[in-house]
């Protein structure tokens, strides 16, 4: 690999000590190069740039005091390493200019003075630690490094004799303080200053930061290595709306998303240049913007962090930020259990969470605060969490998470699980699913009291089938003790599979909409209660709606005289062109629908089907209906249980067989199969039962 020449670049080793600052200090000043490196040899930091030598600091920690001022020039200063989780770090160029610009932005919201004594709780070595060395030198303060890292206790002590009035944490070390506010006590309200880092946090947590250090100025950061404290939020004053924000630009920066919703940012805080590979590569491109794949929303001025878009989890056509449901999930945590919350791919959701924890006894916790947590952000998905024990979450050496170690760790478990699982009973199979542990099962309870989503009751329908060879009638009012005892049969014909359409020559004709078509043994209000239920009891929701007018349209048919069905056909007409005009969704009463069918979003749903089994999942933007003019009568029949993911075109004389799973954006024109699984850019299909 080549090593890019930088004249009188130096390495340090790093340590999180004062003769780290003390050289580096000296190297500032006399116009060269850092370059912080973790070893004095077989580094590849040392392969990327090339130094005149390397320095191994003393290690030690204490007070440090002395001043700081540079000169604005376009010349590198440092060479920050990305913590990258994957792949090798990227070296990112950064100019003396870029170093005094985010110390001038965060004097002017902090307005420290040489009376500033910091407590640097995180290491000096990293961009937000050396950032804080920086600062306080910058007006003449003095800051205290610890030598064993951050101590509450040592802490405690400072402030209590006045010897510390600032701080700076990031905000996993701040849990600690906020979930025991008595490590401080009332030595908290001596704090005159306080930065954060730039990680996720939920608005009450800044308001228990605000709570437990009331006389301070509180900042918090989000920023890239490559675009320090790109933003700036102020905690300490009133304007309690912006919490949830990231902050706004200070000075001569600039942000804006662009049209995949990513952050740009430009400044004179960015960056030069990045090495990567043994190449110089521009931060910027050609308009002069750095784009990021961070994803954002500007509102008032304010930055709305909304994740990264590598962690962007699309559970069903619904998305979700790993970063936003670990940080709503630490709103509803009284203990600081340590986990992490990653993305990975899913049989049944296409995307899930992956929840991995390092205290085993805590698992209940947090199965219920994810639950919670999922709830609040609106994701109807309970079991799209899976839980990972592991005896520690494997971080970089600058604190990030390493999400792959994780899924891989994740992964090789499921594989042994499965090799020596031959358990196939009702009971594990129930509490897998469910989430549940067996001896938690009460088996007089049914699945319709136990409460579970729609995915669930698919996973579970299928398995029951693919067990017993069929799937009994009502089954979700049987107990489990009765579902238990039930022995393998054969399938019965009735509840194998609707009647399917020849798949040559023209479509046989759809019915003609003059009679009421509503599923028989049930009645009409008793129809709507079961429709009720299986939309989760939202009154309000659009789907509900829908399928009302629709079973409403079909009840109309079963008066027998023209005349007196008059009034009801005009106003089943208005109702229909209303759930158009104002859901989104268009369902004709012609269309044969099956029970407990749930339209699970809504916008636009064109449901132009020949039929729709029982317990039949469809999400926003599926589109159903004939291939082609050729044959008006060619549209598909969708079997039972078939979930179907957001964006899905199914067209022409086809079936979707029972149980199978459509993920989003999929184009189906032929036979699905029973039990299968399409997703975008297969050519063929998976079979359910073979994968469970």
């Amino acid at each position: 690999m080549k090593t890019i020449n930088l004249p009188g670049a130096i390495g340090l080793v790093e340590k999180n000590s004062l003769a780290y600052i003390e050289l580096a200090f000296d190297a500032l000043l006399a116009g060269r190069v850092v370059v912080p490196v973790k070893a004095a040899q077989n580094d590849p930091r040392l392969q990327c740039v090339a130094v005149e030598n390397v320095i191994t600091p003393e290690e030690g920690g204490g007070w440090f005091e002395r001043p700081l001022s540079l000169s604005d020039s376009g010349d590198v200063a440092h060479v920050s390493f990305t913590s990258g989780t994957e792949g090798p770090p990227k070296g990112v160029m950064i100019s003396r200019t870029a170093l005094n610009d985010t110390v001038r932005r965060l004097q002017s919201l902090m307005h420290m003075d040489d009376s500033v004594r910091e407590y640097i709780g995180v290491p000096v070595y990293h961009s937000f630690g050396y950032g804080r060395c920086r600062h306080v030198a910058s007006v003449g303060g003095s800051f205290y490094i610890p030598p064993r890292g951050f101590n509450p206790v040592e802490l405690s002590e400072l402030l209590q004799s006045g010897k510390v009035n600032a701080l700076s944490l990031v905000p996993s070390l701040l849990r600690v303080l906020i979930a025991q506010p008595s490590l401080l006590g009332a030595h908290s309200h001596a704090l005159k200053w306080l930065e954060i880092g730039s990680q996720a946090m939920s608005v009450d947590e800044k308001l228990a930061v605000k709570a437990l250090f009331p006389n301070a100025t509180i900042i918090q950061h989000y920023g890239l290595t490559e675009a320090s404290r790109t933003t700036l939020l102020k905690i300490h004053p009133g304007g309690e709306a912006a919490l949830d924000s990231v902050g706004q630009v200070f000075g001569d920066g600039n942000i804006r998303i662009n049209d995949k919703g990513c952050i740009c940012i430009q400044g004179s805080h960015l960056a030069s240049e990045i090495i990567k590979e043994g190449d110089r590569f521009p931060v910027t491109n050609a308009s002069g913007w750095l784009e990021t794949t961070d994803l954002g929303q500007i509102d008032n001025g304010h930055l709305y962090f909304l994740g990264r878009a590598d962690n962007v989890v699309n559970c069903g056509g619904q998305k979700l930020s790993t970063e936003k449901l670990e940080a709503t999930m630490h709103q509803y945590m009284s203990d600081n259990h340590e986990f992490a919350i990653s993305r990975i791919l899913d049989n049944t959701y296409g995307e899930a969470f992956l929840l991995s924890y390092t205290d085993e006894s805590a698992h209940s916790v947090l199965v219920e605060m994810a639950k919670c947590a999922l709830d609040e952000l609106g994701i109807n998905a309970k079991s799209a969490v899976h839980f990972n024990w592991c005896k520690t979450i494997p971080k970089t050496h600058t604190g990030k998470v390493q999400h792959k170690v994780l899924i891989d760790e994740f992964s090789h478990q499921q594989k042994d699980e499965t090799d020596v699982d031959t358990d196939k009973s009702l009971l594990s199979l129930f509490s897998k699913i469910l989430n549940i542990q067996p001896d938690q099962l009460d088996m007089s309870d049914t699945i319709s009291r136990i409460g579970v989503d729609s995915l669930q009751t698919i996973q579970l329908s299928i398995q029951l089938e693919a067990m017993l060879g069929y799937l009994p009638a009502q089954w979700r009012e049987l107990s489990l003790q009765q579902l238990s005892e039930l022995s393998r049969q054969s399938p019965k014909k009735e509840q194998v599979r609707l009647q399917t359409q020849p798949s040559s020559g023209k479509a046989k004709p759809l019915w003609d909409g003059s009679s009421n078509m509503n599923p028989s043994g049930i009645g009409f209000w008793s129809l709507l209660k079961e429709d009720f239920l299986t939309h989760d009891r939202d009154i309000f929701s659009q789907g509900l709606f829908a399928m009302f007018v629709h079973r409403f349209g079909n009840w109309r048919m079963s008066i027998k005289y023209k005349l007196f069905r008059f009034p009801m056909t005009l106003l089943y007409r208005v109702l229909r062109k209303g759930v158009q005009i104002f859901c989104g969704i268009k369902l004709d009463y012609t269309v044969h629908v099956g029970r407990r069918v749930k339209l699970e979003h809504f916008g636009g749903m064109i449901i132009g089907a020949r039929c729709i089994g029982d317990d039949t999942i469809i999400r926003q933007n599926v589109t159903m209906g004939i291939r082609d003019m050729s044959d008006l009568s060619a549209k598909p029949t969708i079997e039972q249980g078939v979930n179907i993911g957001a964006g899905a075109v199914i067209v022409g004389d086809i079936t979707v067989g029972r149980h199978s799973i459509i993920g989003p954006n999929c184009v189906i024109t032929e036979d699905v199969p029973p039990f299968s699984v399409v997703s975008v850019g297969t050519q063929t299909v998976q079979s359910l039962q073979e994968s469970s």
